[in-house]
């Protein structure tokens, strides 16, 4: 992209430092030889010669001896005009001779600009002209504005005038011109050997005095209109394509940049649609709108602004230390509102002739203006590096079509020669095309970039609303299984703890009534009394530390909760009550155990040793803890005492079965099966298979 916009800038450079050419030799004679292309365009650039009528009136039989001076290679252009009353008729003259063996009808077709009038004239090669007939009769041009023939015998009284077309302009019908084209066409027949020399009369009262001529033979004509026709339709259908896509886009996305490139569009449609005459073909009651020919000058003036106003947008500086040219382009765009003004204000106000000239010079400098102001923003956007993609597309996007712009405006001084491509709208044609589609392109490659980013930030803003969610959902589940746990230490603490200080407080009321309703006498039974209830006390300690330890931490390895049985087995169990106990544990050391799981299986191997204590008359035991990483255990605790038949569906009955109830509760909490059976002593088992699991 770099390299392509530095050949166009060389190319540009290229273009200014070109110096006119000078063409000192004769003209040449448009000949019609029998080789020649039929669909071909006839080269005439060479042939013309012009001449500017100072005084205005001269006649036909004046300009034939006026001295003309050689266009060359380039296309007859005067400059800007001043205001009306100073406007200078433009003569053009060229030879034709027909070099066949029969009569060849021609075009002489004169593109569209706002001319005020075009005249025709057809004469006879001086040199071929018969006997001169020393008549003094002249033939003035019509007036402009009328749109009329000259008469048979007016044209055969004149020595040498073969024909005189009717004068047209940009006010004449379409229906009223020689040709029904929005260009003006003149006929013209070349009999066959015959040497003619064709005078054209223009008329320019404002903006640049340039007139595209070109030599087309009749027979090319249908040709040539299909293919123009076929060309400008597929032009306005691509940028009427592009407007409707940057308006989706505008909608879709509530850009800015897109409703200033629409904008921009809208007005190239406008440019291309007017200043190439298809208004004044379709539409000519349009073009009186506004005073005079100033429509012409509208939407040129609108696609310029519309320009800056877009740049404005595609490579913002108001927040850069190039501020100071954003302000500036504001004020620039004042401007163009004032030329705006100037093109209807004398809708109301006659201008004088001096006012009038003023206008014009102000109107031409603002005019072009935006030009090198949005050059300033390519410019300073690449040197200071803000926008350097940006820039450089844009460079690359405007170039071709602002080079025929200002290669024109250098052409208007005389500083270059006005060459063809420069005010051949076909051209301007395809270097607009070419801006907007490469635009376009940059702005569709804009907007899937937008779409990107929102899809990303949607996906994301997605993702964080379902990571909310599922931490919502996890801080209810821990508030859920918080209010579950105190639950369960509540209950523990009141089925434990609370049990025997109830006990404690009973004991010692009981021992406080004996000793105040009999002397104490024999004190060895309150003493066998408050070691009892010593005895409690302490159980009631252990059990409280056991659910501080088993409450102090969230998670717990297998490992720590073997480490954990085996100190309570051995300080609580072994060496209180003599029973001998091994503790056995399989599975993964690591495996992570929950707090609710380790109290609620600690509980199960507390109240399952307690009844072997006290009920089995067991001397051996046996703790086995199986578990897999799926989340399945398998608890049990089998003595070899005196075995015990026990259903767990008859664990609610009673006082009696209450530990057991408790086990079978804790087991449920588990999601695992309880079970109490007898084999060589009593086997009390916690088992959670894998569909409880999951």
């Amino acid at each position: 992209m770099i390299r392509i916009g530095k050949s166009v800038i060389v190319l540009v450079l290229l273009l200014l430092a070109a110096r006119p050419h000078v063409y000192a030799q004769a003209t040449d004679v448009v000949a019609l030889t029998p080789t020649d292309d039929l669909l071909t365009a006839l080269r005439i650039e060479s042939s013309l010669s012009v001449f500017i009528d100072s005084l205005h009136h001269r006649t036909v039989r004046d300009i034939q001896v006026m001295p003309f001076s050689p266009v060359g290679r380039a296309v007859p252009n005067a400059g800007y005009t001043s205001e009306q009353a100073r406007a200078n008729p433009i003569w053009l003259r060229f030879r034709v001779q027909n070099a066949t063996n029969k009569p060849i009808p021609l075009f002489v077709r004169v593109n569209f600009w706002c001319f005020e009038s075009l005249q025709l004239f057809v004469t006879q090669t001086p040199e071929k002209t018969s006997a001169q007939t020393g008549s003094e009769a002249l033939i003035r041009l019509l007036p402009p504005r009328v749109s009329r023939a000259v008469s048979t015998t007016a044209v055969d009284s004149l020595p040498g005038l073969l024909a005189a077309s009717p004068v047209v302009g940009w006010r004449t019908p379409v229906a009223a011109r020689p040709v029904h084209n929005r260009h003006f066409f003149f006929p013209v027949t070349v009999p066959a050997g015959a040497d003619y020399t064709v005078y054209l009369r223009t008329l320019k009262v404002r903006g640049a005095q340039v007139v595209p001529v070109s030599l087309l033979r009749q027979a090319a004509y249908e040709t040539w209109m299909q293919r123009d026709y076929l060309f400008w339709g597929g032009v306005l259908m691509t940028l009427l394509f592009v407007s409707l896509m940057s308006f989706f886009f505008f909608i879709t996305t509530r850009d800015p940049i897109y409703w200033t490139y629409l904008l921009c569009v809208i007005c190239l449609i406008g440019f291309m649609v007017i200043n190439n005459g298809f208004l004044n073909q379709f539409a000519p009651s349009v073009q009186f709108w506004l005073p005079r020919q100033n429509c012409y000058f509208l939407f040129p003036l609108l696609l310029f602004y519309s320009n800056l106003v877009f740049v404005r947008t595609f490579l913002p500086l108001k927040k850069t230390p190039l501020r100071w040219l954003h302000r500036l382009s504001a004020g620039v765009l004042l401007a163009g509102l004032f030329c705006v003004l100037m093109l209807v204000v004398e809708n109301w106000v006659q201008l004088s002739s001096p006012v009038e000239m003023a206008f014009l010079r102000l109107f031409t400098l603002f005019y072009w203006l935006p030009m090198p102001v949005m050059a300033a923003y390519v410019v300073m956007s690449l040197y200071r590096r803000y926008y350097r993609s940006a820039a450089w597309l844009y460079l690359v996007a405007i170039t071709p079509f602002y080079i025929l712009n200002f290669g024109q405006v250098v052409a208007n001084f005389g500083l270059i020669p006005t060459y063809r491509p420069l005010v051949n709208f076909d051209i301007y044609a395809a270097t607009g095309l070419f801006e907007v589609l490469a635009l376009t392109f940059g702005l569709a490659y804009r907007y899937k970039l937008m779409r990107d980013n929102s899809d990303r930030l949607l996906s994301s803003q997605r993702e964080q609303e379902r990571t909310t969610f599922a931490t919502e959902v996890q801080t209810l589940a821990q508030k859920n299984s918080l209010l579950e746990e105190r639950e369960r230490i509540a209950r523990d603490l009141h089925d434990n703890v609370g049990a025997q200080l109830a006990f404690m407080i009973t004991s010692l009321l009981h021992i406080g009534r004996q000793v105040e309703q009999q002397p104490i006498v024999n004190g060895k039974i309150q003493a066998e009394q408050l070691r009892t209830i010593v005895g409690y006390a302490r159980d009631a300690i252990r059990t409280l530390r056991e659910t501080i330890w088993a409450i102090q931490q969230e998670r717990f390895t297998l490992a720590e909760f073997e480490e954990r049985l085996n100190q309570y087995v051995n300080r609580y169990v072994q060496q209180t009550n003599g029973l001998d106990v091994v503790v056995e544990v399989e599975g993964d050391s690591g495996q992570p155990l929950t707090s609710a799981q380790v109290l609620n299986l600690f509980r199960i191997v507390q109240e399952a040793l307690s009844n072997v204590v006290q009920h089995a008359r067991a001397t051996e035991a046996t703790v086995r803890l199986q578990t897999q990483p799926n989340g399945t255990f398998c608890l049990t605790i089998q003595d070899n005492g005196q075995g015990l038949n026990f259903s767990p569906d008859d664990a609610d009955n009673g006082e009696r079965h209450y530990g057991i109830s408790n086990m079978k509760r804790r087991t449920e909490e588990l999601g695992a099966s309880f079970r109490i059976y007898a084999n060589a002593g009593t086997v009390v088992e916690a088992r959670r298979e894998a569909e409880m699991a999951n």
